[in-house]
């Protein structure tokens, strides 16, 4: 990584980071400014006025707040209006087009041979920079449309990745607090049409697929197609990509660290550890299991088919095979009414689970999507929903008695689906 300097005319401090796959423009100041840029030239994120703003390839843009008060559930999230973009993305291009304006006019002033190799390679990332715009981003968020259509979700760790999709949708689709799915119809695609989805991706992101170090296989459950289709998948993930640590120096294809997808405790029951080995051998690295809740009562009103010892047991198949998981838990669910069970038997089970320091435990704060069958349900029910407080200790209280010592045991993590765009 290299770091330049420059002096805009008022005497602000620029310093612009040039690393792999992204340029980074910070403006030293009062209220500091930062825009980051991938490879091709898109926005991806910035930092205006205190507020924080990742761009989607969609060309939407996520606004994220501290909110009112300290604590994770008053966090504000919210997608920004097109004008809004509009006046955003503008405000970033044109300030990339000023730092490469006072950059070239310092190029000119310093010859300096050690400042000359990192300079030219900011002005050559300026450049690229400089053949975007809204008008183009807005172009490209209908080709992001007719090659994806959306991408509903992914886990945390891997909102970077590069999304493909083997499979559209959710094959089961009914659990009551989730709305990701509900408007597309699952589909799997043949070997044929998913060699041209990757084509397609690979074409729309140009350099800037230099900055995805990883692939999510999606959509929902990719996992649950028959082993011979599933390996048909990876075959055709490894004609498109190298994948570490095996490196081939004379290809040209460009190389991931691995392939993660979700998966459930249901449509894979029948997968066995030999079947997840041989995905592992082919670079299948972590997959994400939803278990919201170590409670069978409660997992049967969120609509789950499978129980909580289904999951435990994936998990030790997964984990037999060389393949490591991230565990989806649900904050919230159930209200006060399943409160304490929610809590107690979640956490039995997760200590149960053969975890590691390779593993995540996701909390996720139950966000009910308008209309939802999880919000008429519990009505129907009488279960009063958990305040912002109750919902606070919940979270502390798995973390505190989840946490292992240092390497021994899996990260714990919040997971703000509000936050995902990609």
């Amino acid at each position: 990584m290299g770091i330049v300097r420059c002096l805009s005319p008022a005497g602000a401090p620029i310093n612009l980071s040039v690393r792999a796959g992204a340029l980074t423009l910070i403006e030293e100041n009062v209220r500091p400014t930062t825009f980051t840029f991938d490879d091709a030239g898109r926005l991806l994120s910035a930092f205006v006025d205190g507020r924080t703003y990742r761009r989607s390839l969609a060309n939407d843009v996520l606004e994220k707040t501290a909110g009112p008060r300290p604590g994770l559930s008053h966090r504000s999230r919210r997608l920004l209006e097109r004008d809004e973009v509009e006046r955003l993305e503008q405000r970033a291009y044109q300030f990339a087009a000023d730092v490469a304006g006072w950059l070239a006019a310092e190029a000119a002033r310093d010859k300096r041979p050690d400042s000359v190799h990192d300079r030219n390679r900011a002005l050559e990332a300026l450049a690229r920079v400089a053949t975007y715009s809204f008008a183009r981003l807005e172009q490209e968020r209908e080709t992001f449309r007719a090659i994806y259509g959306r991408v509903p979700i992914m886990p945390p760790d891997q909102y970077m990745a590069l999304a493909l999709q083997a499979t559209e949708g959710c094959s089961f689709n009914a659990c009551r607090f989730c709305g990701f799915y509900r408007d597309r119809r699952f589909r799997v695609k043949s070997p044929d049409e998913f060699r041209q989805h990757i084509a397609r991706v690979k074409a729309f992101l140009g350099r800037g697929l230099s900055l995805r170090r990883s692939i999510f296989l999606g959509d929902a459950n990719a996992l649950l197609l028959p082993q011979p289709a599933l390996m048909a998948v990876f075959d055709a993930l490894h004609e498109a990509f190298a994948f570490e640590p095996a490196r081939d120096a004379k290809s040209d294809r460009p190389c991931m660290a691995g392939v993660y997808s979700f998966i459930d405790a249901f449509s894979t029951a029948r997968k066995s550890r030999d079947d997840f080995a041989h995905l592992a051998e082919r670079g299948l690295r972590r997959v994400y299991v939803g278990l919201e809740t170590g409670d069978a009562a409660l997992l049967k009103f969120l609509g789950k088919p499978n129980t909580p010892q289904d999951v435990a047991d994936l998990t030790r198949r997964l984990k037999q095979a060389g393949v490591s998981v991230g565990v989806i838990v649900l904050i919230g669910a159930g209200g006060r009414a399943f409160a304490a069970q929610h809590v107690a038997n979640t956490i039995e089970l997760a200590r149960e689970m053969p975890l590691d320091a390779g593993d995540v435990v996701y909390l996720s704060e139950l966000i009910d999507y308008p209309g939802s069958e999880y919000a008429e349900a519990a009505a129907q029910a009488g279960i009063e929903p958990l305040s912002v407080e109750e919902i606070e200790e919940q979270m502390r209280a798995m973390r505190a008695a989840l946490r292992r010592p240092a390497r021994a045991g899996p990260l714990i993590s919040y997971y703000d689906v509000r936050e995902f765009v990609y």
